[in-house]
């Protein structure tokens, strides 16, 4: 199945606090295989689920990991249990979120929506003034997310 992409926007970026307090912390070294792991659970049943095994997985997050600007991009914890994951990259000069992922127990909670939260007063304390993200056309879920949080379809991606 051949699955394309939108790009979307926001601009200004504006920073408004969570809606509950939310444990976050850097990407540190020793997250590789809980980050795969988590990104496995979040995926599997969706419109972004390629059927992906471990190995798959813990290549993409080495991907993310070595292109993350590791000062704007967090990880949401639970009782010492990593829930989210809320990474930002540079590509053409444009600061864009990828990835945003949940824990699929966590869903629909108001997590992802805190994690981009957080990650939006990370860019405008560093001057940023404008946020992309590229999503899966189909994904309803991601796409209601930063379509509430103020982004506009640009267009296709790529």
């Amino acid at each position: 199945m051949t699955r394309t992409r939108s790009e979307y926007r926001l601009s200004p970026v504006t920073v408004e606090p969570p809606s509950a307090e939310r444990v976050t912390r850097r990407v540190l070294g020793t997250d590789r295989d809980v980050l795969a792991a988590l990104m496995l659970d979040a995926y599997r049943g969706t419109i972004d689920d390629e059927g992906e095994d471990f190995d798959d997985a813990l290549a993409a997050v080495d991907q993310y990991v070595a292109l993350l600007q590791h000062e704007h991009s967090f990880v949401v914890t639970e009782d010492d249990r990593v829930v989210a994951m809320a990474f930002v990259t540079v590509f053409d000069g444009v600061h864009y979120v990828d990835p945003i992922v949940v824990a699929a127990d966590r869903k629909r909670t108001g997590l992802g929506r805190d994690a981009l939260r957080m990650l939006f007063g990370s860019l405008v304390s560093a001057g940023v003034t404008e946020v992309g993200a590229t999503i899966t056309d189909g994904n309803t879920a991601s796409e209601g997310l930063f379509l509430g949080l103020g982004f506009a379809r640009r267009g296709p991606w790529g």
